[in-house]
């Protein structure tokens, strides 16, 4: 009997281990855990397809699933009756504005075509510091150094910021999480991920204040190459969030840093 009743608990040990360990991992499935990846997960662009700005593979096949599953659930009466997140009329540009340009010194924010083609590039003195390719029916504003972009149901938006203010990766960090505060109420901060090149990555949920909708967002900085810092965001609707996660891991692979277009510029030569 107490054979019986030591392997009893041994087992109860194991189950509560293994559910707590399952919901950790809950916390970085989605969105979140595609962003933790796709920005700190090690690979360069150059190795995953990005040299030539677009999404290939096993990873384009997902995106197609998912956007088929996608636009299934947004006919059902369950969606046409759910008023979520709306990125289009509120983005949380907010979270990298201390770094955009200045309205004296910047350019215009400028509305593209109705669907882009090709990548969206950062430029500083001229040269390319960071890319990325969004799908074609995103719109995106762009300004002197960041690009935004938000999906065409405006569930799911992302941003890309070069960093003026400072060199140092966790303090970059510190001012995107302030930046949250001025968009989300009531956040929970995830632990935070930190990768193999020095990049770091928080994730989390919110509520939105304008609209008090369930948000999920992953937000990080990453060295773009020569100490120029960049911080990225992703957020979306947290009833979205599995309908936009392949999405989120395409446009990760899609970044290119400045070595990549240097390496593009040497494979010409």
């Amino acid at each position: 009997m107490r054979k019986l009743l030591v392997l009893g608990v041994a087992v109860l040990g194991v189950s509560l281990l293994a559910h707590e360990v399952m919901a950790q991992g809950a916390i970085r499935g989605g969105m979140r855990g595609a962003a933790v990846g796709g920005l700190v997960g090690g690979k360069s662009g150059a190795s995953t397809g990005a040299k030539v700005g677009v999404v290939t593979g096993a990873t384009r096949g997902a995106i197609n699933r998912e956007s088929q599953a996608r636009s299934q659930y947004q006919s059902t009466t369950e969606y046409q009756n759910y008023q979520g997140a709306n990125f289009s009329e509120s983005s949380p540009n907010v979270i990298l504005e201390s770094e955009a340009a200045t309205a004296a010194t910047a350019e215009p924010a400028v509305e593209p075509a109705a669907k882009p083609v090709g990548e969206s590039v950062i430029r500083l003195d001229g040269k390319p510091i960071v890319g990325v390719t969004f799908p074609s029916d995103w719109k995106q504003r762009t300004g002197e150094n960041y690009i935004s972009a938000v999906s065409a149901d405006g569930h799911c938006w992302s941003m890309f910021v070069t960093i003026k203010s400072t060199t140092d990766v966790n303090a970059a960090l510190k001012k995107v999480e302030d930046g949250l505060q001025n968009y989300m109420t009531e956040i929970k901060f995830d632990k935070q991920t930190e990768g193999k090149n020095g990049g770091v990555v928080v994730t989390g949920n919110g509520k939105g204040k304008k609209a008090g909708t369930d948000l999920n967002f992953a937000v990080g900085v990453f060295d773009a190459g020569n100490n120029q810092l960049v911080a990225a965001g992703f957020a979306v609707d947290a009833k979205l969030d599995e309908h936009y996660k392949e999405t989120v891991r395409g446009i990760c692979e899609t970044i290119r840093r400045s070595d990549d277009f240097n390496s593009d510029a040497s494979d010409t030569q």
